[in-house]
């Protein structure tokens, strides 16, 4: 049997497969800019095509959007995508399609313990349920609940919640991101262009006499690359940034209990390791006044691993084929 599994992001997408009756041939991993295609069935088939398979039996896509009825519509790319559609039109037997987060979640057990850094100990329950969240073209949640030894990841769209700001300073950045956006959501601003964002309210505020129009736009990148030179309108970017975060993830973990542990996985956390492990991102995750007591409890990890949701996507597929899903 023929198995793929794709993890699809708004920057990259990332695609393996294999043949089960071949056990000599390890999977190779595939990368295609998301961008560069008009739809995902244009994607597919550019894939399919490079990699010679004239046929799949077991296909699952992890995909950054509510999916619902067996069809999906990105949040961070203009494709509307139906299972059904893809497997008349293309080489595919059996497609599913889900969300990104609760297929990454799925990834968890595949980890190594270098894969990850314990950001917050906490008091780790293994009976407990789990929590994956991830920073990265989006903001992805997936509350995962635990029976009898098996995890149950569960789709959400948590992180187009609104923001709620926690001191004057969050205030002012509210207001900024206000005079382009009427509802501000806490993805707008822990995302790629959500840092980028704050860095511009960052750089306005020491340069307080430059117009709007003429404040440097740096990609997320870039601004890391800045804050690690030492700038100091990069450093409180990233400081904003990590401090946002932590508050989500608390926020997050009065929604959801995890004693299993709360996994922050997506692109960015992994590369500002330095600021994610300093009390930048510790101190606002526990400051939920009387419910502190609550979060402390919660061990937090960050996924250094960015093939987690492609080997959700991987353990999906196989789960297609015996039946588990």
């Amino acid at each position: 049997m023929i198995f793929l599994a794709g993890d699809i992001g708004g920057t990259t997408s990332r695609f393996q497969w294999w043949d089960s009756a071949n056990t000599y041939c390890a999977p190779v991993v595939t990368y295609y800019e998301s961008a560069r295609f008009s739809s995902f069935a244009d994607l597919l088939k550019t894939l399919l095509e490079d990699q010679h398979l004239t046929h799949v039996d077991y296909a699952c896509f992890g995909l950054p959007g509510p999916v619902a009825d067996r069809e999906v519509t990105l949040t961070n790319l203009p494709w509307a995508i139906s299972a059904c559609e893809l497997e008349a039109k293309l080489p595919l037997a059996r497609v599913k399609l889900d969300n990104d987060f609760q297929v990454a979640a799925l990834g968890l057990e595949h980890l190594h313990s270098d894969d990850v850094i314990c950001l917050h100990k906490g008091n780790y329950d293994a009976r407990a349920n789990r929590l994956v969240i991830g920073a990265g073209t989006g903001l992805g949640v997936a509350p995962v609940y635990q029976l009898a030894g098996h995890f149950y990841p569960q789709p959400s769209e948590g992180g187009h919640m609104n923001f709620a700001p926690v001191n004057v300073e969050q205030e002012q950045l509210l207001q900024w991101f206000h005079a382009n956006l009427e509802r501000v959501t806490y993805e707008n601003l822990l995302s790629g262009a959500g840092l980028e964002n704050i860095y511009q309210f960052c750089f306005n505020r020491e340069h307080p006499e430059l117009p709007r129009a003429q404040i440097p736009c740096l990609s997320a990148a870039q601004v890391h690359a800045q804050a690690e030179a030492g700038d100091s309108a990069a450093l409180a970017a990233i400081k904003i940034f990590v401090n946002i975060y932590g508050e989500f993830v608390g926020n997050a973990a009065l929604l959801w209990p995890a004693r299993g542990g709360i996994y922050l996985a997506g692109g960015i956390g992994a590369k500002i390791v330095k600021w994610m492990a300093s009390d930048y991102f510790t101190k606002y995750f526990l400051d939920k006044d009387n419910m502190r007591a609550v979060v402390e409890k919660m061990p937090v990890y960050l996924v250094l691993d960015p093939l987690l949701g492609l080997k959700g996507a991987f353990s999906c597929a196989q789960r297609m084929a015996t039946a588990l899903v």
